[in-house]
């Protein structure tokens, strides 16, 4: 009976040891990614649970990443050879000790945080596409994801575009609007060079190219502080006139590229050579999108579109596409405008056929409805909000509301934006944004930002399979997910400026962990 009795007693001890077995890590204001194992029944702090419902499943994950950028692999070229093999690792290498990103996107020509205006055919009138080429991206974007590819060569990347070629545009022009607000010149004054003037209908423009920037290998530049205190690094390739004036701004609610089938076969084709010309290149892109913020009519490469007459232009994307073996995704919205996606996927034609709805940061208030209403369909963060370059706490804790939110609702991919920027730098078109990674344009020095940790806080431990699971609880700013391999994934954030000790229940399996003030953390068991 004694022998009994003592063989029950290690049975409940090793069971209570095992349940309380968990791996955590934690990011504080001072202290980033803090790794523990370990629970101490005497910290203070109050007292809090999670409860893990693990028969409320929502969306499947698909992952996690960034974009690929020409700013992102300017800065990355500054770092030395081994810093350079450690940022790429750590960013896509597969296993247990980097961010795993395995979904990342990249711009279908100029995007606003481009070298230049460029399109992959600024030929004026090719409508055969005869001159299309992606030259330019050999020499920038292309090296990136091969790099990229060769840590981890099931990475997926995505395209969009900010702009289609100029001469696609009713304005002739990569930009929507002037900058600064510039007015129209006086009659007879020479028009800037890259703006042609506008035509009656569809059909080449007479004109020069767009100026191009300038793009040396080492530019000039001009450090200063902001009246924040906040470094602003201005590269000599900074845009000053874009060489539109008010007679000829686009604006949301227009549809800026021409309405018509020619012009929409053409822009087709261009995807689908997009495509192709990557395949080449080793880089298989298993999804577009046909406009990058739609509604926006920005004094970088942009186009503004009606629901309507984007909905006109993906009745040739999407077989397009199809004969390609390439997904068509909705998006990116940027308005809380459900009605705009309801115009796309109610059309009879095509409206079955895409596949998803990707939401950047702006438009997250639409995501709710639109995937109660379309649940089949895949809920995409294109970029996470892009601040103003602080890479401040705030602004991850903002970041961290962010994320919640979009995994509350759907959605099954989250990119970031700016994979790495020169520490202050102010983009081509004079924006300044925060980014994963930050180097010092002078030392080649590099740092991981606050918002680098955000993303590897899910990233590293949510894997591509796993699913969303419902939560109930005191500590209400949590999200948790189960992986293929049954593991539970839990990320909390403490914002109340109290240390928590935290019981997480998940089915039969209880842990109890101390979480730091104004922390977020990440629980794995």
């Amino acid at each position: 009976m004694r022998h009994t009795l003592l063989l029950c007693s290690i049975a409940i001890l090793a069971t209570a040891c095992s349940s309380n077995r968990f791996t955590m890590v934690t990011t504080t204001e001072d202290n980033p990614w803090v790794e523990t194992s370990a629970y101490d029944d005497t910290a203070e702090g109050t007292e809090a649970d999670i409860v893990v419902n693990l028969d409320v499943v929502g969306q499947t994950v698909q992952g996690f990443g960034t974009c690929f950028s020409e700013l992102s692999h300017r800065a990355l070229s500054k770092l030395s050879k081994d810093d350079y093999n450690a940022v790429m690792t750590e960013l896509f290498t597969p296993g247990d000790e980097g961010a795993n990103f395995t979904i990342c996107r990249m711009p279908i020509g100029s995007s606003d945080f481009a070298l230049k205006y460029y399109s992959f055919n600024d030929t004026p009138g090719d409508l055969a596409m005869e001159h299309f080429s992606i030259d330019n991206d050999k020499e920038t974007l292309i090296p990136l994801i091969k790099d990229a590819l060769a840590r981890n060569p099931e990475l997926k990347v995505w395209g969009s575009p900010w702009s289609p070629p100029y001469w696609m545009k009713v304005n002739q022009n990569y930009a929507s609007r002037p900058m600064n607000g510039r007015m129209m010149p006086p009659p007879g004054a020479p028009r800037p060079q890259g703006q042609r003037p506008l035509a009656g209908g569809p059909g080449p423009q007479a004109g020069t190219p767009p100026i191009p920037a300038t793009t040396a290998a080492e530019p000039s530049f001009r450090a200063s502080f902001a009246p924040s205190s906040k470094k602003r690094l201005e590269l000599d390739n900074l845009v000053k006139d874009n060489g539109l004036d008010m007679e000829h701004m686009m604006r949301e609610g227009q549809d800026s590229f021409i309405q018509d089938d020619l012009y929409f076969e053409a822009y087709a084709l261009y995807f689908k050579k997009y495509v192709q010309a990557y395949r080449e290149q080793g880089i298989d892109i298993f999804m577009v999108m046909p406009q990058n913020e739609f509604n926006s009519a920005q004094n970088f490469p942009s186009c503004t579109w009606t629901a309507q007459g984007i909905t006109n232009f993906l009745h040739h994307l999407v077989p397009a596409m199809d004969e390609e073996g390439v997904e068509v995704y909705f998006g990116t919205m940027e308005r809380a405008n459900r009605a705009l996606v309801d115009t796309v996927l109610t059309d009879p034609q095509i409206g079955k056929k895409i596949k998803g709805v990707a939401f950047q940061w702006a438009g997250k208030d639409a995501l709710p409805l639109i995937h109660e209403s379309y649940p089949e369909l895949t809920m995409v963060m294109s970029e996470q909000q892009c601040f103003n370059g602080a890479n401040s706490w705030n602004d991850f804790i903002s970041a961290w509301d962010l994320l919640k939110f979009n995994m509350d609702n759907g959605v099954s991919i989250y990119d970031y934006w700016n994979l790495a920027l020169f520490d202050g730098e102010v983009s081509t078109w004079g924006w300044q944004q925060n980014s994963l990674i930050s180097v010092d344009y002078e030392t080649g020095a590099f740092k991981y930002n606050y918002e680098f940790y955000e993303m590897k806080h899910i990233s590293r431990y949510v894997r591509p399979g796993a699913v969303y699971l419902g939560t109930a609880g005191s500590m209400e700013e949590a999200m948790a997910f189960r992986n293929p391999d049954g593991s539970i994934v839990v990320l909390a954030a403490e914002k109340t400026g109290e240390a928590r000790n935290l019981t997480i229940t998940a089915g039969k399996r209880t842990i109890k962990v101390n979480i730091p003030a104004n922390s977020v953390s990440t629980i794995v068991f």
